[in-house]
């Protein structure tokens, strides 16, 4: 039975999923708000720890796709396993760890590759939430790396919300969707474990006000 769910994970829910995601994402219609602060760092040379939340990742991998210099970290759990293969098949690259444990070899994996100078991807309420509350592992990365973090999400004009703990919401097809970009955060690598949490919460201020604002777009921008 393990072994059949294993096939499953890894060589049939991947693809139905990739799949899904590729052709209802071309029949969106983006707005994007925000999109010059990504530009002026990249412009700086400064490629950016994008931040997200755990329900807002299904229009984020095909905004993305085939984008293999943002390396996303991934849990290693089975759900995560699915995960994982979809963020491949859209032409991303994985790393498989906990964004909480900073001293796994995964995260310090991805502190080398944004040092190197990739962008990273975390998803800023874990695999486990709870929901829109940042853990502390995406503030790690930045500290250690010194790679501000860049604050994305999206919203639609209509869209399915699962009734799952991260309120998954899957734009409905022809919808418009506004992906939206917050100011960076950057976390310097002397601060105090109060300022840490300081920066923690200014994150998720930063993602939930523009959240919010992705959720009111289309109700202000007709």
């Amino acid at each position: 039975m393990d072994y059949i769910k294993k096939i499953i994970y890894k060589y049939v829910l991947p693809p139905v999923g990739m799949a899904t995601i590729f052709l209802l994402g071309m029949t969106y219609r983006k707005r994007i708000e925000g999109g010059e602060i990504e530009q002026s760092l990249f412009a700086q040379g400064i490629p950016p720890i994008y931040a997200l939340w755990h329900g807002r990742l299904f229009y984020w991998s095909y905004f993305y796709r085939g984008q293999g210099r943002i390396h996303c970290l991934v849990s290693p759990s089975s759900d995560g396993e699915i995960i994982a293969n979809i963020l491949r098949l859209s032409g991303l690259s994985v790393i498989r760890g906990s964004s909480f444990k900073g001293g796994t070899k995964a995260f310090r994996g991805l502190i080398r590759t944004v040092k190197g100078g990739s962008s990273a991807a975390i998803i800023a309420d874990g695999s486990r939430g709870p929901a829109l509350k940042v853990q502390e592992g995406v503030i790690h990365l930045a500290m250690l790396s010194g790679v501000p973090i860049l604050p994305i999400t999206y919203g639609a004009e209509r869209a399915l919300v699962l009734k799952s703990w991260d309120r998954f919401m899957i734009p409905w097809p022809f919808s418009r969707v506004a992906v939206i970009f917050g100011d960076p955060v950057y976390v310097r690598r002397d601060l105090t474990e109060n300022q840490l949490e300081e920066k923690r919460i200014e994150l998720e201020q930063r993602l939930n006000k523009i959240t919010k604002r992705a959720d009111d777009y289309f109700k202000s921008n007709t």
